[in-house]
């Protein structure tokens, strides 16, 4: 599990850059780990502490929501557009069309509630 869970953090830092959802990939890469590895279930408690702040900062108020809507449908039709017209970039394509799709159900309610507890939660560190 040590190996697929460095690949799949190895690929979530690379998306950091590239076209796809690195953040989304870096938590399941620390999950991975987090089986294993004390240190790798502290990184993610703080990962996730951080990615829930962030997205209530954003979806906090309307004009984030409609900033976070409209560049979801925007990758997502983007995202479609590559792979349809230029095949040889189907890859691309898709993991944009996958990166709007997770920026549009951090808008649904049940999503909401999550993060907002997620963010509202302390970390082991904290009640320590």
């Amino acid at each position: 599990m040590f190996i697929v869970g460095v690949a799949v953090l190895a690929a979530g830092v690379a998306m950091l850059a590239l076209p796809g959802p690195g953040v989304v990939v870096i938590i399941v890469g620390l999950v991975i780990l987090a089986t294993e590895f004390t240190w790798a279930e502290r990184m993610l408690d703080k990962t996730t502490e951080k990615a829930a702040g962030a997205a209530t900062k954003v979806t906090g108020n309307k004009s984030g929501q409609f900033a976070l809507a409209a560049s979801g449908v925007g990758l997502i039709v983007g995202g479609l557009v590559i792979a349809i017209v230029f095949s040889d970039f189907i890859v691309v394509g898709v993991s944009l069309a996958i990166a709007g799709a997770i920026g549009l159900c951090t808008l649904l309610p049940q999503v909401q509630a999550w993060i907002d507890d997620k963010a509202a939660q302390p970390t082991r560190r904290d009640e320590a």
